[in-house]
């Protein structure tokens, strides 16, 4: 018995050694597979020798696969094909700590599905159109996809003919169903964009069957309408009344990065003939707050622009403190972009006052304790530096080529945070301004609203 248990440390070993490069190997087939197959479609076929040349089925044999796989990465395409490679091969590692943050879909693949996908006649092109813009993040913000979502949907409807024998409500909801899985695979949908589908889905669902097919567009579309307009734009109006008045004169307002409602509170208080000044607090890589600035400036308004790093020396020079989010959890807590929570726990440490301003669309009926329960990641290449590796030149920031070296780096970019409720003031909806520990009761009223229920 004991000469036959031998062997088995001594099998295990290679075992143990080569799971690394397995599991590379077996992610590089499937993306080798995924291109194949869409390349027998005649579909942007030249990309389906490329990754087969890279794969490392070949190499996942031997001891040590990674470097020669990045190898022939870098000297088949050194800058673009590494921002698919850092978006594929897996950003957040192997770790079970990050299970539920979704990593941001290879843009190459995704040209691909959609091409494949409007050859075929399956998905609209308003919808491959705004699918392009989730994925490069050319639409940001909670409002303004849920709008973008809203209105490519509403073409979906116009351009809709009802097939013969079929019944308007339930294939229209199939076929809407549908394109809403290509604005999923694009980009995960927020709060407000899931509030904003499942409102159109449900108007699909309640459509009465003796109406003809073109009124019940025309009422579909009405719908939309009118929830773009009442909850959306009246909404965040009724919001900029509510937090404007608590800006007076001499008031130093903090803010962090951009939000159209913010930006709509700060123009109206100025427009209301009230002096002060703003801070505006950024971060990359998407530098948000610049926009921001910029449009205060124009109008007059006394701005200060600085970094997320800055924050312990503007925080001291505020007086209030305006953050939007990108969703309001059922316990009061906002979950907004990353960088949000920084600035309300650095502004409760100074006994500044937080006012969250969301709609009341936004409210969650979910509870987060942290910000790796449910995540998103961006592009890892966005925090590397954009200089050209070949000119050798010193950066403070890690460079794709050192990024490219080193198999066993990962980049992490989680785009939003949980901010704990006891760093909120007050929260600023339609309803009114009202404590964190009103959203559960303010989300159990607004629900029949939405949903009809």
């Amino acid at each position: 018995m004991a000469d036959a248990a031998t062997p088995k440390p001594a099998d295990a070993a290679p075992v143990k050694k080569d799971k690394k490069a397995a599991k590379e190997a077996k992610r590089e087939r499937r993306a080798a597979a995924k291109v194949q197959q869409e390349g027998q479609t005649q579909i942007q076929g030249q990309h389906s020798s490329g990754p087969v040349q890279t794969g490392g089925a070949t190499g996942a044999g031997k001891g040590r696969p990674e470097k020669p796989a990045m190898s022939k990465i870098k000297d088949a395409a050194p800058t673009p094909s590494l921002d698919e490679d850092l978006s594929t091969v897996g950003v957040l590692g192997d770790a079970s700590l990050f299970g539920n943050v979704t990593l941001p879909r290879n843009a190459r693949m995704n040209a691909i599905n959609w091409s494949s996908a409007a050859a075929r006649g399956v998905i609209h092109p308003a919808v491959l159109t705004l699918c392009h813009q989730l994925s490069t993040f050319a639409i940001r913000g909670a409002n303004q996809r849920a709008i973008a979502v809203l209105r490519a949907l509403g073409e979906v409807i116009r351009d809709y003919k009802t097939p013969q024998g079929a019944v308007l409500s339930r294939d229209l909801l199939t076929r809407v169903s549908q394109q809403v899985g290509f604005i999923v695979e694009s980009r995960p949908l927020n709060t407000a964009t899931g509030h904003a589908v499942r409102f159109l889905k449900y108007e699909i669902s309640v459509v009465e069957a003796s109406l003809s097919e073109e009124d019940a567009k025309e009422h579909l579309l009405g719908r939309i309408e009118h929830f773009i307009r009442d909850r959306i734009v009246y909404a965040a109006k009724v919001i900029q009344s509510h937090a404007a008045a608590k800006i007076h004169d001499g008031e130093v307002v903090m803010t962090y990065a951009h939000s159209s409602v913010i930006e709509g509170t700060l123009l109206q208080a100025f427009r209301q003939g009230r002096q002060f000044e703003v801070i505006v607090v950024d971060s990359r890589p998407l530098y948000e707050g610049r926009q921001l600035a910029e449009r205060l400036l124009e109008e007059g308004i006394p701005t200060t622009y600085g970094l997320l790093t800055s924050l312990s020396t503007l925080a001291p020079r505020a007086t209030l403190v305006l953050l939007g989010t990108s969703s309001l959890l059922s316990n009061g807590a906002p979950y907004a972009r990353s960088g949000t929570a920084m600035c309300a726990m650095m502004a409760h440490g100074f006994h500044i006052p937080v006012i969250i301003c969301c709609e009341t669309y936004k409210f969650s009926d979910r509870i987060q304790l942290d910000s790796f329960v449910v995540n998103e990641a961006g592009q890892s290449s966005d925090l590397l530096s954009q200089e050209d590796d070949t000119l050798q030149t010193p950066s403070v920031l890690l460079t794709r080529a050192e990024c490219s070296a080193q198999s066993r780096l990962k980049v992490v970019q989680l785009l939003h945070d949980v901010t704990p409720p006891r760093y909120v003031s007050a929260i600023a909806s339609e309803v009114g301004l009202s404590g964190t520990e009103s959203v559960g009761v303010i989300l159990r009223d607004y629900k029949s609203v939405l949903f009809g229920v």
